[in-house]
């Protein structure tokens, strides 16, 4: 696999995906241990490039026109960017050169089959790249079919947000050899904690950085999955359930993580945990409920704040998806979903299947509405979000964490406030906008991330 170029491509489907995925490529949602991204640059040993929609491919891309990728004299191969398990990709890897892995569409609304990976050579490839820059990859497709060798392969897809929360502990456990085989790690069973308060359930299955911090008493219980614990700070009182990981550089406050619950790096995490995603760089410090839900980076969740997982009537929770509409997801436990850079104050309450979107900041309201709309702010009243001020507050939030927001990123923030400014139409024009409310929100977000930082987090 020395020579090959791995691309990692976006298709139509990426779209479902939104608004987690305006300021991401669907391949940089955490799934599991890894994002897709992380998991290919771990099984093959170097990062793959990355071709995704025009407004990210800056930031987050080979660029808008990446023709170097055809420069290299190289095979190129090919993956779509929502695939979860990668098992199958050493075997493609390995295959003639104009082999083309072709999977099912996972839901009868996206049609199928659906162009999963190919082996293609530099020519062959410059003849879909232009449908693929424009995530049209059933053309590509097409277009591959009159050169190419197809392959049916079994494997799953991410379709919907709710798949990630589904689909997590068992890529949980999938993922572990792929981190757990490096350096630095150990079991429990291995070299088991030295103090009599850290209780372990099943040690063979607890692994360990070298560089993390474990502070008695802990209750560590991998009876129903492996917990991995990364070179994080685990407080004392914790109780952590696998199949579950907890990132570098994290902070677990005195917290319940139960079982199926990924913590991305650097995040700040208290409170009740269950069957969640945290993306990294979030907040969620305090008490409050979080449950079978996916929080974005840049998060900030208020004291008390907490999710509703289940329906009083026990049915399956439906979910509007862009371009879809109310979609029915079939999940009887589904929490809420929380795209980047969203802040909710204290006390705010959220419904099953709730979506808060890009760089909201939701205040002084019980329960906030089921969608909300990108750049979104207020409670009693909800106003557009000032992108100029959203910047601002994000600038200075991620200085916190000794992380600077780009250009890049910045214009990618722009063109998404520009992009969704029609999703906006209905809420208070501003006439009456009270500046110093806004003030006062933004202010206590940075607020919330200097209070975890002084903590120690």
């Amino acid at each position: 696999m020395t020579d090959e170029m791995i691309v990692l491509f976006e298709d139509e489907g990426c779209r479902t995906f939104l608004p987690l995925t305006y300021t991401r490529p669907v391949c940089d949602l955490r799934c599991g241990i890894f994002t897709l991204r992380e998991r290919v640059q771990a099984l093959t040993g170097k990062p793959p490039a990355v071709i995704c929609r025009s407004h990210l491919a800056r930031a987050y891309g080979a660029g808008r026109w990446p023709l170097a990728l055809l420069s290299q004299s190289v095979p190129l191969t090919f993956v779509n960017a929502r695939a979860l398990d990668v098992r199958w990709l050493p075997d493609l890897c390995n295959e003639p050169l104009g082999t083309v892995y072709i999977t099912d569409a996972g839901h009868a609304l996206l049609g199928g089959p659906v162009l999963l990976g190919a082996r293609l050579t530099p020519w062959l490839a410059s003849a879909v790249l232009p449908y693929l820059l424009e995530q049209h990859a059933t053309a590509a497709l097409a277009e591959l079919r009159r050169f190419g060798r197809l392959v049916e392969v079994e494997t799953r897809l991410l379709t919907f947000p709710w798949d990630l929360i589904a689909l997590n502990g068992e890529q949980i456990v999938r993922d572990v050899s792929l981190l757990v085989e490096r350096d630095g790690w150990f079991s429990a069973a291995d070299r088991p904690p030295d103090h009599p308060s850290i209780v372990v359930s099943n040690p063979r299955q607890v692994f360990i950085h070298r560089d993390a911090r474990l502070e008695p008493p802990l209750a560590l219980d991998a009876r129903d999955g492996p917990l991995v614990i990364d070179a994080a700070r685990i407080e004392p009182f914790s109780f952590l359930q696998g199949p579950s990981y907890v990132g570098s550089g994290s902070l677990i406050a005195s917290a319940r993580i139960r079982g199926e619950t990924s913590v991305g790096p650097v995040c700040r995490i208290g409170g009740e945990v269950e069957a969640s995603i945290v993306q990294g760089y979030s907040n969620k410090h305090h008490d409050g409920f979080l449950g079978h839900s996916y929080l974005g980076e840049w998060v900030n969740i208020g004291a008390m704040t907490t999710n509703s997982d289940l329906k009083n009537t026990y049915g399956s929770i439906r979910m509007v998806i862009e371009g879809f509409g109310p979609l029915d997801s079939g999940i009887l436990k589904l929490g809420c979903f929380l795209a980047d850079h969203v802040k909710l104050g204290i006390g705010v309450h959220l419904n099953g299947g709730a979506v808060v979107g890009t760089g909201s900041n939701i205040f002084g309201v019980h329960f906030a509405p089921k969608n909300v709309p990108p750049f979104t702010w207020g409670g009693e009243v909800f106003r557009e979000y000032r992108i100029q001020s959203m910047i601002d507050v994000a600038r200075k939030v991620m200085a916190r964490r000794k992380v600077s927001l780009s250009a890049a990123q910045e214009e990618v923030l722009r063109a998404v406030f520009t992009m969704t400014r029609g999703d906006r139409i209905g809420l208070d024009d501003g006439g009456g906008r009270d500046d110093a409310a806004l003030r006062r929100a933004e202010a206590d977000a940075v607020r919330a991330f200097d209070l975890v930082e002084a903590s120690g987090g």
